[in-house]
């Protein structure tokens, strides 16, 4: 039996690709092996100078025993990229060896690959070989085991197995819940593979790798992993849709070679009781931030959480006037928002955050220390750690991306970190200039983000209250059933007053500008919201003064999706 093809699916990363290529290399079969190439096309006009130069450097390729490159001509994403381009090389070959972008592999994958899938051809039980295994525990096991499912880093298969592969997720959800297999496929709930395939199915994410696990787990089919894992992903360094993940899950990996191949096809309940075990730790890693955050924050003082802004000394309640039936009313006396010159110093001083030039950018004004909204960054940690490390958030309103900024040393903990901002066409069309990547992403409106990126979080971070219908926005931010939505540093009435439409004046030290500001009920909001969420914790939030005949209190509120609403 000839060696396996390579299959590697590439986007917008040369740098990636080349080491990704220049590690095949260092594998002996790899001039005797057939490499395909899928380059996929442009997700936006942001990606088109990255992609165009990964193409260029795949038409450079040498080493291989032939090289096919499939160039698309439209966006595929990664999903529908691996389905397909599985699909269509198996057409015509047995076995396949599958890569991305991201995964480095050591001097013996190949021969092990290429070993496992010639010995286990025609074992109908076996899925799958694995080139990667998780941080566990491996004291005492073999040099390479069987565990039941399927994985995908770094991964073979044939064509006898691929054909079972059943990509309906609702099928597939509700096999395993009908056979009350849930617990099981969640590794004792210690990480929810249910949820990501719910997710799908909801069209929240497009996973293509939790319905290949599903599927050969119902199968009852195993998969061969090595004891000590042939691969490292790279794309847990930022550059990628995930965030540096601190080695929790892709160490280096090992220069050995592995030569003991199980006979007896078995599922190793040692090794998955390893693995259920590291899920577990992982989990416990992953919202220590939040749990040490929240248990602390009962006993800080208020002063604590308050933002020691430049303009302190201000009488800030003297910066808020008027009391107007209409909101238009405020508008027509107001310089507003969408001033260029506000965008532009926005945007200077943000930069210098980016570029490292400064630590903290907050309404254009630059600190030399960051000051956390804690009451958010617990916010944003526990969601994360309810989505197994995992945080794809929509900020509505957050300029060029001052709040992303503020939080990314603790968001760089995660296991994967999507924000897409949405913000006025000007700070747009900015954003996508000067500060859009694969985590940070700029729309025109909440429809276009969630199509884009399926956010399951939304943050509206101090503005609401600057919203001339928040009634319509949350209307249609709970009709779009995003699992989460929060608000922080947003100024609520606690009394009999309903409303107050004010005009607030900036202070001159930031931007020269007046805006029209809505003091919402804390009951009225509690009343849009309501409908279809339930008040999961609320904190208050900076302090910061307003009008003090209005009893406003300045709060961050969580609320979470109710059990009962429809989807």
């Amino acid at each position: 039996m000839a060696n396996s093809p390579i299959i590697i699916f590439v986007y917008n990363r040369p740098e990636h690709t080349k080491r990704v290529i220049d590690s095949l290399l260092t594998n002996l079969e790899s001039s005797d092996s057939d490499l395909i190439i899928y380059a996929d096309y442009a997700k936006n006009d942001s990606h088109i100078t990255k992609v165009n130069e990964v193409r260029s450097y795949i038409k450079s390729i040498t080493g291989f025993k032939s090289i096919q490159i499939v160039e698309r001509d439209k966006n595929f994403g990664l999903s529908k990229s691996i389905l397909s381009g599985v699909t269509d090389v198996l057409k015509r070959f047995e076995s396949v060896i599958v890569l991305e972008d991201d995964i480095v592999v050591s001097p013996f994958f190949l021969e092990y690959m290429n070993a496992g899938l010639k010995k286990y051809k025609d074992v109908v039980k076996v899925a799958s070989i694995h080139g990667y295994n998780y941080p566990i525990n491996t004291k005492g096991l073999k040099e390479s085991f069987f565990i039941k499912g399927a994985d995908c880093w770094g991964w073979g298969t044939w064509k006898r197995v691929w054909d079972q592969f059943e990509t309906d997720g609702s099928k597939l959800l509700s096999e395993l819940e009908k056979n009350d297999l849930i617990k099981e496929f969640d590794y004792e709930g210690h990480f929810k593979f249910s949820e990501m395939l719910k997710k799908q199915i909801e069209g929240k994410n497009d996973s293509w790798a939790v319905r290949w696990y599903a599927s050969m787990f119902l199968l009852n089919k195993v998969t061969l992993y090595p004891k000590d894992s042939l691969i490292q992903n790279i794309g847990l360094d930022s550059s990628g849709t995930h965030c540096n993940d601190e080695g929790y899950l892709s160490p280096p990996f090992s220069n050995q070679r592995v030569s003991y191949f199980p006979e007896k096809i078995l599922n190793d309940s040692i090794a998955r009781k390893r693995l259920s075990e590291y899920f577990k730790s992982l989990n416990q890693q992953k919202i220590s931030y939040a749990l040490r955050l929240l248990s602390l924050m009962k006993y800080f003082p208020r002063k604590f959480f308050r933002l020691m802004t430049k303009y302190r000394s201000i009488k800030m309640e003297d910066n808020f006037y008027g009391n107007f039936s209409k909101w238009e009313d405020a508008v027509k006396q107001c310089s507003g928002y969408a001033s260029e010159g506000i965008l532009e110093k926005v945007k200077n001083s943000l930069l210098k955050v980016k570029n490292g030039e400064a630590v903290y950018e907050r309404d254009s004004v630059l600190f030399d220390e960051i000051h956390y909204s804690l009451p958010l960054l617990v916010s944003l940690l526990y969601v994360s750690s309810e989505n197994n490390g995992k945080l794809n958030l929509l900020d509505f309103g957050g300029s060029l991306g001052s709040t992303f900024f503020q939080n990314r040393k603790f968001l760089n903990g995660l296991s994967f970190c999507k924000w897409s901002i949405v913000e006025q066409p000007h700070f747009v069309r900015c954003g996508i200039e000067h500060f859009q990547n694969e985590k940070l992403a700029f729309f025109n409106t909440i429809k276009e983000a969630v199509k884009e990126n399926r956010p399951n979080v939304i943050l509206f971070s101090s503005t609401i209250q600057y919203l001339e219908n928040p009634q319509s926005i949350l209307e249609q931010v709970s009709e779009l059933n995003f699992d989460y939505i929060i608000f922080d540093r947003t100024p609520l009435i606690y009394g009999n007053v309903e409303e107050r439409i004010m005009i607030q004046r900036v202070p001159e030290e930031i931007y020269k500008a007046e805006i029209p500001i809505r003091f919402m009920n804390y009951r009225t909001l509690l009343s849009f919201v309501n409908k279809s969420y339930e008040l999961f914790s609320e904190f208050d939030a900076d302090d910061e003064i307003f009008p003090a005949n209005l009893n406003i209190k300045n709060k961050s509120i969580i609320f979470k999706k109710a059990l009962n609403a429809s989807n």
